[in-house]
């Protein structure tokens, strides 16, 4: 047979979009390369696969159940390269996270009621987070529909209130891997002053004025400067290099292009983002942030929620910039609109972030593969 296949649902995460698959059903021998295959890449169109050929889009959950002591579920997420042959296992994606209760629900992984809400116990295993996750049942599937708005989506959906435990330190360098809310890096003989945080993911946070632009900024924006692309980059690869992630900031791009994540923030602002005006009175800060060495065309939840906790964490440059709200919540205005994300911040110690996004099953069945066209 010239081809293999394995069963799997093609799912939408708030703004993200991937393949969500058991991992019984994948090969135990030149796994990624099946993946690789069953995606389409490397092309950037992914014309051959299931990817969307954007980094938002070709994005892989592998949910397995749990045998940890008040665990449900374990899963892993792979942020599958377009242009190249990689997938990145560095860390999480909080909008595909969201389909991993439902996910597994659907698929008679966990005990839920037959109508009601159900709350699942969730493992992270590239962060090793626990996470609770809530979500309705309706006739023993977890149910689409509801009235929760995302930007960013179309419409409305059911909401699932996914709640990250203990989120600090994902990369083992704890809340601050430089130990300080703000330090200064020698990028290419240029000092570059920013923030970086490891809240769910470690987080380059930079001032967007430091950058010679605005903060408000859509992708068709900054997707067409490749000097800007360029330099943003070199931030991001000088701060893996600083983490121990890659030996060298030359290694950052192909070894570990989705972690750090780089963000460019600025104060609260009048702006036009792509599904309509937002005005400064409706968030407390504006930031945008790089997904695979471009505009994230929204913003990535794991991102948002360092950047909540950044916001409400004295000293660091997205406190400096923000208008920081009384309470624990945190409204950023990002290219497709505003996101809410409530970080329970105790002095300098990061408790728990909440985020509530929708999510879809889009379609579920046999997806085919091979090895012999991509060259692994």
């Amino acid at each position: 047979m010239d081809q293999n296949s394995l069963q799997c649902a093609l799912v939408r995460g708030g703004t993200s979009k991937g393949v969500a698959v058991t991992r019984d059903e994948l090969p135990e021998e030149n796994t990624n390369a099946a993946l690789l295959s069953l995606f389409g890449s490397p092309d950037e169109r992914q014309i051959d696969g299931l990817g969307g050929g954007t980094s938002t889009t070709s994005k892989l959950m592998i949910v397995e159940e749990s045998d940890r002591d008040g665990i449900d579920i374990d899963y892993e997420f792979g942020q599958v390269s377009v242009r190249d042959s990689t997938i990145d296992y560095g860390g999480n994606c909080g909008n595909m996270t969201t389909v991993v209760g439902p996910f597994a629900a659907d698929e008679n992984m966990v005990d839920v009621p037959y109508s009601g809400e159900a709350t699942v116990t969730l493992y992270n295993k590239n962060t090793e987070t626990r996470i609770d996750q809530s979500f309705d049942i309706v006739d023993g599937r977890a149910t689409t529909v509801g009235d929760h708005q995302i930007h960013g989506v179309p419409g409305t959906g059911a909401k699932v209130e996914t709640t990250f435990y203990d989120p600090a330190g994902t990369a083992k360098k704890g809340l601050f891997p430089f130990d300080e809310p703000v330090t200064t890096l020698d990028v290419d003989g240029v000092p570059v002053e920013m923030t970086v945080l490891d809240v769910t993911t470690p987080v380059v946070f930079v001032q967007a004025s430091s950058l010679s632009v605005t903060g408000t900024e859509l992708p068709e924006d900054i997707d067409t400067d490749p000097e800007f692309l360029h330099w943003i980059e070199q931030i991001r690869a000088t701060v893996c290099a600083e983490l121990d992630i890659v030996d060298s900031p030359e290694d950052a791009t192909v070894e570990s292009p989705g972690f750090p994540k780089v963000a460019f923030v600025t104060p609260p602002t009048d702006y036009e983002a792509t599904a309509g005006y937002v005005s400064e009175s409706e968030i407390d800060i504006t930031a945008r942030i790089m997904s695979m060495q471009y505009l994230h065309p929204v913003y990535a939840v794991t991102g948002a929620s360092c950047t909540a906790a950044a916001t409400l964490l004295e000293g660091t440059i997205p406190n400096r910039v923000a208008d920081v709200p009384d309470g624990d919540r945190v409204v950023l205005g990002h290219p497709k609109g505003k996101m809410s994300v409530k970080a329970n911040v105790n002095n300098d110690e990061v408790e728990s972030v909440t985020v509530s996004r929708t999510q879809r099953r889009l379609m579920e069945g046999r997806a085919f593969y091979t090895l012999e066209t991509n060259g692994q």
